[in-house]
């Protein structure tokens, strides 16, 4: 964890980071909450917030932090690899990571039947997926914090210069 402190601590010295980091996690939180009012009939915003316990609020806001901050660690190094001319052989890499995260929070919608069922709707899988995994929440709640978790480790090593091939050259910096 020491890698993404160092990292954050980096990045988050240039304000525009942090600002995109704060929206990122904003816009996610709030697709948390209004996917469902949006995609189900009859369903209104005052409705779902109703629905939700404080456990769902603390999941859905850290699971839209992570993606933030790893979102915004991403667009860090996709700026600096295009200073240094390098993006080209590391843009398979973010997006890899960065998709890696995006569904880390898809995963994480598990909390609400309603979004399970329209999102298991459009791969094809059926009720019964949804009622599995409604039964199993916890484990898919906490397999998506770890999938992010995974992927901001990386990115943040990517940061940090850890790793050789695909390091930003901190002299520019």
């Amino acid at each position: 964890m020491r890698e993404v402190y160092l990292a954050i601590i980096n990045v988050f010295k240039e304000r525009n980071y942090f600002l995109a980091f704060v929206l990122i996690a904003m816009v996610f939180f709030a697709l948390f909450i209004f996917i469902p009012v949006f995609t189900i009939p009859g369903n209104d915003l005052g409705f779902q917030l109703s629905i939700y316990s404080q456990k769902d609020y603390v999941l859905m806001f850290l699971l839209a932090a992570l993606v933030g901050l790893n979102l915004a660690l991403q667009v860090y190094i996709f700026r600096k690899q295009r200073e240094e001319r390098r993006l080209t052989q590391s843009t398979g890499q973010l997006a890899v990571s960065g998709i890696s995260g995006v569904f880390g929070a898809v995963v994480g919608t598990a909390a609400c039947a309603s979004c399970l069922a329209f999102f298991f709707g459009l791969i094809g899988l059926g009720a019964g997926s949804v009622i599995f995994v409604l039964n199993n929440q916890i484990y898919f709640f906490v397999g998506a914090i770890i999938l992010l978790l995974i992927s901001l480790y990386f990115t943040a090593r990517k940061v940090n210069g850890v790793c050789e091939s695909c390091h930003i050259d901190k002299a520019k910096t």
